[in-house]
């Protein structure tokens, strides 16, 4: 099955009971099964203090039509950026690039060559 990021968010607010999530607080993606990878880019600026307390990350595996929700806090996003990847530092559009795995060895880790691999498995709901 097929899912979108506002079909993702319509079916993951209403588990949730409420409007929980939006278009600017969520990011969705799915599973890329050449690499069985799940690949987000997030814009630097959402990180920033004030900004959002959260970021929740949507991954659809259309497989198994699987739905995960990762709640990540901000902070822990701007505590582990040395370890994590931007595209385009220091410019306007920069953005932090993960690669979460979907393998069973490494579930949920950034893979990212350049990074440190930042375990995000702990922010799922």
């Amino acid at each position: 099955m097929k899912l979108d990021k506002k079909q993702a968010i319509a079916r993951r607010n209403q588990e949730l009971g409420g409007a929980v999530l939006g278009v600017n607080n969520c990011h969705f993606t799915e599973l890329n099964r050449n690499r069985n990878i799940w690949w987000f880019d997030i814009p630097v600026a959402r990180l920033a203090i004030g900004q959002y307390e959260w970021v929740h990350l949507l991954m659809h595996t259309p497989a198994t039509d699987e739905l995960l929700h990762l709640k990540v806090p901000t902070v822990f996003l701007r505590e582990k950026l040395e370890g994590l990847v931007v595209r385009n530092e220091g410019k306007r559009k920069a953005a932090l690039s993960l690669e979460l795995s979907a393998d069973k060895d490494s579930y949920l880790q950034d893979m990212r060559p350049a990074g440190t691999n930042v375990n995000f498995a702990q922010f799922r709901l």
